[in-house]
């Protein structure tokens, strides 16, 4: 008869309970684990695993993105599953799931742009501004856009600032564009850097009175602006300029050439730089990076990156297909809100496509992950990369 009550270390191996795995290896498998919702569901196996693996682990790569689509209440609908209860829906285009986040913190607030885990929130007409990670429900408050901002260079001078009136319940969806950090978001020394359509680029640190404004070209329309390692690229039509934080005078103009003119274009910052992602008319799709030594952009080698493209003026995205083993590179997913994809019932959706440069192919991901929309134009949906950091 077989003896249960065995110490666990004479049990036959196919028998002993996995719980009981010396800590030292429990953290050494969580370490091999790559995806933050594989991390999240390693960690819930047990109390034992859960302690000797961190919450907040820091060897995770960046993410593969979820496409967050907004709330959209039917007009004058009193259907109480209509009205906003919190829940935002974010499709896992990896594991082909949609997922349902309870967010009470994006109650009556725009979600206007993300960067590294972060959401960008913004009540109407701009008096409320904060960060929220959706995973650790985290909140950074932000100056108001309300509140009268400086110049980059002049904090000696203030201005009124208009830019709370770009933010209605509706259309202030379509205004926000891009957010970038220049360190990680804890350090006190953190740059947050935020484009707003189409001319404006305002900066601040988290415990600031106020935003500070970058001075684009007056009255030239704006496509895209970043900042990277000390300087602020603002991306126009026909050049681009850079422009050092501590020295906002000199200002460095790129002329582009004829062929780049006009092409639809959009910014992405890396490890290793600046790169601007070029849509040709004729369906290509080139990306440069931007050197500085000479000022010029080179063709850059894209074999092992993955390009996430939002739609009007959502942020875009680019990760290493190194770290995932599944994944090629030389890619580009690019997200739709329903402008040009209309069903029979005529209500916009949203679809995702992915583009292999390398085969020149378009392939049809998904179609409709969420709710038809009913007000057009469509508001876009938003890229987000889920992290814990």
């Amino acid at each position: 008869m077989e003896d249960n009550n065995m110490p666990e270390e004479d049990l036959p191996f196919q028998f002993r309970d996995w719980a009981y795995l010396p800590p030292v290896v429990v953290e050494l498998i969580s370490k091999k684990v790559k995806s933050i919702t594989d991390y999240v569901r390693f960690r819930a196996v047990c109390s034992t695993w859960r302690s000797a693996s961190l919450p907040n682990s820091s060897h995770l790569p960046p993410q593969l993105p979820w496409l967050m689509l907004p709330f959209e209440p039917r007009p004058n609908q009193t259907d109480p599953d209509e009205k906003d209860n919190g829940i935002r829906l974010l499709y896992d285009l990896w594991e082909g799931k949609m997922r349902r986040l309870y967010l009470p913190e994006t109650i009556d607030m725009m979600c206007c742009a993300s960067y590294h885990g972060w959401l960008l929130l913004v009540s109407v007409k701009g008096r409320e501004v904060f960060l929220l990670n959706p995973l650790t429900r985290d909140r950074i408050q932000l100056p108001s856009f309300t509140s009268p901002v400086k110049l980059l260079g002049n904090d000696s001078d203030s201005h009124s600032f208009d830019v709370a009136s770009c933010f209605d319940s509706y259309y202030g969806s379509f205004g926000m564009s891009t957010m970038t950090f220049s360190v990680d978001i804890t350090d006190p020394k953190c740059l947050i850097t935020v484009f707003i359509r189409p001319y404006r680029v305002i900066c601040c640190r988290v415990r600031d009175p106020c935003w500070t404004k970058v001075l684009s070209r007056h009255n030239r329309y704006l496509i895209d602006a970043t900042y990277y390692n000390g300087q602020f690229y603002l991306l126009y039509e026909e050049a681009m300029d850079i422009i050092k934080s501590n020295k906002p005078e000199e200002r460095i103009v790129f002329n582009f050439e004829p062929e780049l003119k006009g092409v639809r274009m959009h910014l992405l910052d890396g490890k290793s730089g600046i790169y601007v992602v070029a849509f040709h008319p004729d369906g290509n799709v080139e990306v440069y990076q931007f050197q500085e030594q000479p000022v010029k952009l080179k063709v850059t080698d894209t074999s092992n990156i993955i390009i996430f493209s939002g739609s009007i003026a959502r942020p875009h995205l680019a990760i290493c297909s190194d770290d995932w083993d599944s994944l090629d590179g030389d890619s580009i997913y690019m997200e739709d809100n329903g402008l040009f994809n209309v069903d029979e019932s005529r209500r916009p959706h949203y679809s995702i496509f992915a583009f292999d440069r390398d085969a020149n192919e378009i392939e049809h991901i998904v179609r409709n992950p969420g709710k038809k929309q009913h007000r057009w134009p469509p508001e876009p949906a938003l890229w987000f990369q889920p992290s814990f950091m």
